[in-house]
Formats: structure tokens, sequence, C-alpha cells
């Protein structure tokens, strides 16, 4: 075989190795707000924009296209459709409370993909204000962490924020779901179970990030179906929690999708070098042929 036919056989091989080495698809993320603000008109809003424009570089390495949902109709998916449902909680000192009616009156049109959240936590709330945005490891990651988990299922993920979706505790709206119970309780001292610490879901998250945030989190759950649902972390001022006593779980996530994947990374640094000469040795080889021909 002629060296350019070598070059032209090994540029090739580099480049089918790298195919796969792109970037996840965007995120279409529709994000009920129900006209809620953090502290002024347009905050909450301006806020959420500053954190998705953190998601390229962030893990799984995708891109959010957000669509707010104050009130009324469900606004047009776009193309593609929505891949997420991300529902304000109903928590926190916010300006205007959120209003769940348009959500409520449109649940009946909502069909749920196989990726779905519900949380104690009001990450929003937090992200905003206590203890805010500038750590990764707190507000900031598990919202990153969890909408990108979320919208890179099948059919339209949710990730509902502070609240337990039965109506009856913490405001939220009844979003249909069953497989679980709801608890009042809030606590400071949220806690990742060793078993779940390595899911895509809790990357670059520690359960001293998750704790601390002057009441972390005010909704529980309990009597888990496990055919349903698992929960991804824990209430750590109570014994029993995470047990067979019914446990106290702060965040509850799908049973059969909870250890999925939150994107498609960036390359890692050798690939990116394998690429490199990959692109050095395709030169090479339209030299040759330049010669030759």
């Amino acid at each position: 075989m002629s060296p350019k036919h070598v070059l032209k056989f090994i540029a090739l091989g580099f480049g089918l190795a790298m195919s796969g080495a792109v970037l996840a698809n965007p995120i279409n993320i529709l994000w009920y707000t129900g006209g809620t603000e953090a502290s002024g008109p347009g905050t909450y809003e301006a806020d959420i924009n500053t954190l998705a424009a953190l998601a390229p570089s962030s893990p799984g390495g995708n891109t959010w296209n957000v669509t707010f949902w104050t009130g009324g109709a469900m606004p047009t998916a776009p193309s593609g459709g929505y891949n997420v449902l991300v529902i304000a909680s109903p928590e926190g000192g916010w300006t205007s409370n959120p209003d769940y009616s348009a959500l409520s009156s449109s649940l009946g049109s909502i069909s749920y993909g196989d990726r779905l959240m519900l949380t104690g936590q009001d990450a929003d709330w937090h992200y905003m204000n206590y203890p805010g945005p500038s750590s990764f490891d707190g507000p900031q990651g598990f919202l990153l962490d969890s909408i990108n988990w979320a919208g890179n299922g099948t059919g339209m993920g949710l990730v509902a924020l502070g609240m337990d979706g039965l109506a009856d505790c913490g405001g939220g709206p009844a979003l249909g779901l069953t497989g679980y119970g709801g608890d009042c309780n809030s606590t400071n001292d949220v806690q990742i179970p060793g078993a779940y610490a390595s899911f895509p879901i809790n990357t670059g998250l520690t359960s001293a990030g998750l704790s601390n945030w002057s009441t972390s989190a005010h909704t529980e759950f309990f009597d888990l179906d496990s055919t349903k649902w698992i929960g991804i972390n824990v209430d750590g001022g109570r014994s029993f929690c995470g047990t067979s006593e019914g446990g106290c779980y702060v965040t509850i996530v799908s049973a059969a999708t909870g250890g999925g994947g939150i994107g498609t990374s960036v390359p890692e640094p050798a690939a990116l070098g394998m690429f490199g000469l990959g692109l050095v040795l395709i030169g090479l080889f339209a030299g040759l042929r330049r010669r030759t021909a």
C-alpha cells in the first residue's frame, strides 16, 4: 500500500473515531413561572436566562432553549417539542407567588415522558437568593443537573421544584402522578445516599452543598412505589430516612431512568488531540494527492 493510501485510511479512522464526540442537541425547556418574580419585574426570568447561559459549559454540555409560561394557554412548542417542563416552586419570598391555575387547567393535555423529578428543594428561589448562584455545588448545580437529566429522556420530562404535586402540601398543583405520599416537613440537612452519589443527576453535588440553605427543603416523600420512584436524597435529620419504615425522601425520580445520563459532554482533551492529529493527517494526504496528480 502506498504512503498516501496509508495516510488516507489513518485519517478516515480518526474521523470515524471522533464522529461521536459532539455536543448534545439543544434542550427545549418549558418553564412555568405562574407570574412569579424574585424582587422586581422580569427578575425571575432574567436569572433563569443567566442559568441557561451556564448550561453549555456545565456537565452534560447542553444548550438550553427556554420558553417561559407565565399564565394562560400553554405556549406553542418549538420544533421538536418540549423536552422538559420545569415548575417554579411555591416557597420562598417571591414578590408575587406563582399562580398555578393555568398549569392545573392544562394538565389533562400534558403527556409526560420517562424522566420525572419531584423535589422539596426550592432550588430556584435559593439560586436567586441564598446561598446564591456562585457555587456549582448548590442550587446552581442542582438545577443544571436535574433539568439536563429530565430533558435527555424520551418525551417531555418533568422537574417540579419545592412541591409534592398532590396539591395538599406546599401549594403546588395536582400533577396526576401516583406511587408516593407527601409530607410538608422541612429540613436543612439533605443527604445523598451512597448508592446514588454516582448517578449523573448528582454530578458535582455533595450532601454539604445541598444542605444549610436556611431551609433546604420544604416537602418530603414517603411510601414510594419502587416500580415508579427512587429517592436520590433524604432528610438527614430523621434517623429512619431511606429505610423500610417509609423513608423521608427530599427528591424522588423515575425508577427506571434515575441513573440515566445528563447529556453528551464535550470531547476530552485527549480526544481533541486525536482529532487534531487526524486533521494533520488529512492535510498530509491532501498534499500527497496534489504532488502525485
